[in-house]
C-alpha cells in the first residue's frame, strides 16, 4: 500500500516539528507589566476627572486595542501554544470588562479616585490573569 517510514525517518520528522513552549522573554514580560499599568492607569484618571466625551472615546479606544493587541500577539506568535479554554475565556471577557470604567467616562460622570481605583482594577486583573497564563509553559 504505502511506504512505511524507517525510525530514523520517524525521529527526524519529530525532530523537526516546531516546538510550542517557547517561553515569553523579558522583553515581552516587561511590555504586559507596563500595558497593565497603563491601561489601570489610565482608566483610574479618565473616571476620577471630568473629560470630554471625545477624549473619553479615545482614552476607551486606546485600552481596547492594548487588550486586543495582546490578543493577536499571542495568536500570531511563533512556537507558542494555542489558547486553552480559560484563556479564551478572559480574554474575552477583558475588553467587555472595560464596560465598567466606560459608564463612567463616556457619559462624563466622574467619580472619587477609590471608586474609580475599583472599576478599572477588573479590565486590569483580566488582562494580567491572561496574561500570566499566556506566559506559562
Amino acid at each position: 500500500m504505502g511506504k512505511n517510514p524507517d525510525s530514523a525517518e520517524q525521529l527526524r520528522a519529530v525532530d523537526e516539528a516546531p516546538v510550542l513552549t517557547k517561553g515569553a522573554s523579558v522583553a515581552e514580560r516587561g511590555l504586559g507589566v507596563l500595558s497593565a499599568a497603563l491601561v489601570f492607569t489610565v482608566l483610574v484618571l479618565a473616571a476620577s476627572h471630568e473629560v470630554a466625551a471625545v477624549l473619553g472615546g479615545v482614552v476607551l479606544l486606546v485600552t481596547l486595542a492594548v487588550v486586543l493587541r495582546w490578543r493577536w500577539f499571542h495568536l500570531r506568535a511563533p512556537g507558542r501554544r494555542p489558547h486553552g479554554k480559560i484563556e479564551d475565556w478572559v480574554s474575552f471577557l477583558t475588553p467587555v470588562a472595560l464596560a465598567i470604567p466606560a459608564l463612567r467616562i463616556l457619559w462624563n460622570n466622574p467619580t472619587d479616585l477609590p471608586a474609580a481605583m475599583a472599576g478599572a482594577t477588573v479590565p486590569t486583573v483580566l488582562l494580567a490573569v491572561y496574561l500570566v497564563l499566556r506566559w506559562r509553559r
